[in-house]
């Protein structure tokens, strides 16, 4: 369970009030840190199957493509698969035929059994762009600290390898010296962090900066370092973020940094630098707010950020479309961006400025587990085990949270999505869509559609494929599946 730091959290508040104040720095630990992505599947090897007992929800910013891993350590994937997304060696799997499971090859393998897929992340460009093949792509971490990619092509530089030997219809591997022990992606560009602490970007900066490599179409074909001496890292829409020593203000090594698109210019201000800068970074650059949360455990490198070996103060950084969110020791949400476009979980209030980070309470004062924002809302799992949900649901369908029937009222504040109950385990989202995992193996998703979210054309919708060909708005509420043996 964790903790509640009010206090601590509070002092957060105190410095960024008072400019800043010097913070007391805290000894980095000496505890080695070990890979604990086990976490996010199970370390028993078990026989392959094409549907597991466990489906672990995944979040990615691939519109029309379902994903979920499985304690197999395989990945599960439905809904849209053209342009390779299958992973199967062929171009296009029909929406609507049942899901197909992406295992990685065993060349070079070491370990027992086979190798297992242990986070997975995905591009299609703002969501805009879901079915392109020059902007879509997955990638996988592999229990052995190596990324494949497949699903898309190379002319944005988004597979981070060449076509040969293998293709882009399957998984293959990216160069990366060393070992990759966490694995994210924006709306168009991959991050990986190696255990050393050394941060690669490849893909396609959308002339933003988004791949952090120094100028705003900067891109490799190949990964690029644009950091090192990295602790953990974190993903918006249009930036990344990493997190690199407890913070010193006499130390400007120290604290966040992030890069990639500040929004300037837009009509909505979800500025990731959480210092309402509104000036791109096309490489990392210091964020003064929220560097301010780096207190202490953040001095180890290669770290994934929310894992059992993270003892850092930041636990997540995640971002939307109109918003961005950071979780603080003991569970305390801050959110900060459009608050006109419910991107802040929080009411808009005339004159006030909702870019600067703030802390949002949820109902009962719950204790924040997870974070999964989709392209327009965000969903928060609790440690109760209850999900709440807030933003913007005029510009695609989200779940009515008292109901979980297809709804485009937007939410303004936190709401607990009443049909799930109080036992779910995991959250997870991609484009309009959200997924949940229940403690009895149970896996609920709803959602679906092109961009705007208007029907499920893509057959995202998990038990969508058997019984709608042509599948309608009917299937976009709650729907549930219970795997074989749960």
């Amino acid at each position: 369970m964790l903790r509640r730091t009010g206090p601590r959290l509070a002092g957060v508040v105190g410095l960024l009030a008072v400019a800043f104040a010097a913070l007391l720095v805290v000894p980095s630990t000496s505890a080695a840190y070990r890979d604990t992505a086990q976490a996010e599947t199970s370390a028993v090897q078990s026989p392959l199957t094409t549907q597991s007992t466990r489906m672990v929800p995944t979040n990615t910013y691939l519109a029309n493509t379902a994903t979920a891993l499985q304690n197999d350590g395989t990945l599960w994937v439905w809904g849209f698969r053209g342009n390779g997304l299958s992973g199967s060696g062929t171009l296009t799997v029909p929406s609507t035929a049942p899901p197909t499971p992406v295992v990685l090859p065993n060349d070079g393998y070491t370990g027992r059994g086979h190798r297992y897929i242990v986070r997975v992340a995905g591009t299609s460009l703002d969501d805009y762009y879901p079915t392109d093949i020059n902007y879509t792509g997955l990638a996988a971490l592999s229990d052995d600290g190596v990324v494949y990619t497949w699903g898309g092509s190379n002319s944005n530089n988004v597979m981070g390898r060449p076509s040969s030997p293998i293709p882009y219809t399957q998984p293959g591997p990216v160069s990366i010296p060393g070992t990759v022990v966490d694995l994210r992606s924006s709306s168009g560009v991959f991050m990986a962090l190696t255990s050393t602490g050394d941060l690669y970007t490849w893909g396609y900066p959308q002339a933003r900066g988004i791949t952090g490599q120094g100028t705003a179409t900067a891109s490799s074909p190949t990964p690029s370092l644009i950091m090192s001496g990295v602790h953990s890292i974190g993903a918006g829409m249009w930036n990344g973020w990493a997190v690199r020593g407890n913070f010193n203000p006499n130390d400007s090594t120290t604290g966040v940094f992030w890069w990639g698109w500040a929004n300037s210019g837009a009509s909505f201000a979800s500025d990731p630098s959480g210092d309402n800068l509104g000036v791109n970074r096309n490489a990392p650059f210091r964020s003064t707010i929220l560097s301010a949360f780096a207190q202490s455990g953040c001095d180890t490198v290669g770290v994934v950020m929310g894992s059992a070996a993270d003892t850092c103060t930041i636990t997540s950084l995640t971002g939307h479309y109109y918003g961005n969110q950071l979780v603080f020791d003991g569970g305390h949400l801050v959110t900060w961006g459009d608050a006109t476009n419910y991107g802040t979980g929080r009411p808009y209030v005339s004159g006030a400025v909702s870019a600067q980070p703030l802390a949002l309470t949820l109902p009962n004062d719950d204790p924040v587990k997870a974070v999964a924002p989709s392209q327009d809302y965000v969903q928060v799992l609790g440690e109760s085990g209850q999900v709440y949900i807030y933003g913007r649901y005029s510009f695609g369908r989200g779940p009515d949270p008292t109901l979980g029937t297809p709804s485009t009222t937007n939410l303004v504040t936190p709401a607990q999505l009443l049909p799930l109950g109080s036992t779910v385990t995991a959250v997870g989202a991609f484009g309009y869509s959200g997924t949940a995992l229940n403690a009895d193996g149970s896996y609920v998703n709803w959602g679906g559609g092109t961009a705007g979210g208007n029907n499920n054309t893509y057959s995202s919708i998990i038990n969508s494929w058997a019984a709608n060909t042509t599948p309608t708005t009917a299937v976009q509420g709650l729907t549930t599946m219970i795997p074989p043996g749960a």
